[in-house]
C-alpha cells in the first residue's frame, strides 16, 4: 500500500503528508460529546477535539490512555501504540466528523464498506512521559446524497504522533436511515434479529498467550487449528467486553472482527513463521466488507495464505520483517468480510531523531 493510493486528495508531497497544517491548535483537554460517537461509557471515549478546516477536510485530536482494560492489556515488549487503538481513534474522528461536518444524520446506521490503513511509523515514535497525543487529519470525499441525508462517504485520514507520521486510514462507509434499517437487516439476513440480551455467550477461549493476551476476556478467538501452511479459528464473540461491545449491537463490529484477525495473525507468525509474538505488532490492513458479520451464527476466521512482504513502499523501508496474511471471515459458507493483514517482527522500537519524519 502506498499513502497517495490511501489518500490521493491530501496526499500531494511528503510535506503535506507529515505536516497537518492547524494541527497544533487541536487541545487534549476534555472528551468530546460521547452521544456523537456512538459511545455509552466515556472511558471508551478517547477523541478531545476536532475542528473543521475547509469544506472537505477537518481535524480531529485523541489522547492515547497509557493504560486500558482492552487496548493495552497485551504482552507485547515493543513499546509501540497499539494499531487497534490507532483504528479506534480514526473511527471516532470518522463518526464525529461525519455527523458534524459532512451532513450525517445522527439518526442514520452505519455501514463499514471497506477500510485500510498502513503504520510506517509505528516503530520509530520515541518514548514520551505523558498519554500520548494523537493528531489526525480528515479529508472527506465520494459523497453520495444530501446533507441530512447522506449515504455513503470515503474518508482519508493522516495520523501524526510525538511529532513525527505516524501512518494513514482510509475508511468507505455507508449509511442507511434508521427508519428503514430494521427492514433492511431482515431481508438481509432472511429471518428476525435476535436482542442482544438473548445471544449466548461464549466462554471457550484459546490460551491468551498464544494470541499475544494476558486476560481471557480480550481473546475473541474460541479455538483455532494450524496446518503447515494456513490456519483457521472460530470467532469468540466478546459480548460481556464493554470495550468491544460498550453497548447492545445487532451484528459483529468491523473493529472485532480486526482483533479477531489479528490474534490469528499473531498465532499464526509464532506457528508458521517461528517469529516471537511479543516482538510482533499490526503494521497495516486492507478490508473489503461484504455483508453484515451476525451474532448468531457461528463466524470462522481464515488465513488461507501468508507470505513474506512482497512491495517496496513505506512500510518495508521503515519497518522490518513483514510479513502478509490473506485473511477471509465466513458464516453460513458465505466470505463475508476478506483482506490482507500485514505484521511487522522487531526486536525493539528504533525512534527517528526530531524533525526527522517518515515519508
Amino acid at each position: 500500500m502506498n499513502p497517495e493510493t490511501l489518500n490521493p486528495e491530501t496526499v500531494e508531497s511528503p510535506a503535506v503528508k507529515t505536516c497537518l497544517p492547524g494541527a497544533a491548535n487541536l487541545e487534549f483537554m476534555r472528551t468530546v460529546d460521547r452521544s456523537l460517537l456512538h459511545r455509552w461509557a466515556l472511558s471508551e471515549v478517547f477523541l478531545t477535539d476536532s475542528r473543521q478546516t475547509g469544506e472537505n477536510d477537518y481535524l480531529a485530536a485523541a489522547q492515547l490512555p497509557p493504560s486500558h482494560a482492552y487496548y493495552t492489556e497485551h504482552t507485547s515488549r515493543l513499546g509501540a501504540p497499539d494499531p487497534m487503538l490507532l483504528l479506534e481513534c480514526c473511527r471516532q474522528a470518522e463518526t464525529y466528523g461525519g455527523h458534524e461536518f459532512a451532513g450525517v444524520s445522527r439518526k442514520s446506521k452505519f455501514l463499514l464498506r471497506s477500510w485500510s490503513m498502513e503504520l510506517p511509523g509505528l516503530l520509530t515514535l520515541p518514548e514520551e512521559e505523558t498519554p500520548g497525543e494523537l493528531r489526525i487529519s480528515v479529508r472527506t470525499s465520494n459523497r453520495r446524497g444530501t446533507p441530512g441525508d447522506v449515504r455513503r462517504l470515503t474518508f482519508g485520514i493522516d495520523m501524526k504522533l510525538a511529532k513525527r507520521c505516524l501512518g494513514f486510514v482510509k475508511m468507505d462507509v455507508g449509511y442507511i436511515p434508521a427508519e428503514v434499517y430494521d427492514a433492511v437487516r431482515v431481508q438481509g439476513r432472511g429471518r428476525p434479529l435476535v436482542p442482544f440480551k438473548d445471544i449466548p455467550r461464549e466462554n471457550a477461549y484459546v490460551a491468551p498467550h498464544l494470541v499475544g493476551r494476558s486476560s481471557p476476556s480480550n481473546v475473541v478467538l474460541a479455538s483455532a487449528t494450524v496446518n503447515t501452511d494456513n490456519a483457521h479459528a472460530t470467532v469468540r464473540i466478546p459480548l460481556d467486553n464493554r470495550s468491544m461491545f460498550d453497548h447492545g449491537q445487532d451484528h459483529v463490529p468491523g473493529m472485532v472482527l480486526m482483533e479477531a484477525a489479528r490474534q490469528l495473525c499473531l498465532l499464526g507468525v509464532s506457528d508458521l513463521w517461528g517469529a516471537s509474538v511479543s516482538r510482533t505488532t499490526v503494521a497495516g490492513f486492507d478490508f473489503d466488507f461484504m455483508r453484515y458479520a451476525e451474532l448468531d451464527a457461528p463466524t470462522t476466521v481464515h488465513i488461507r495464505k501468508t507470505e513474506p512482504y512482497a512491495h517496496e513502499d513505506n512500510l518495508s523501508l521503515m519497518l522490518p520483517d513483514l510479513r502478509t496474511f490473506y485473511i477471509d471471515f465466513v458464516q453460513d459458507g458465505d466470505v463475508i468480510a476478506s483482506g490482507r493483514m500485514h505484521t511487522t517482527t522487531s526486536a525493539a522500537v528504533t525512534a527517528l531523531p526530531e524533525g526527522e519524519e517518515c515519508l
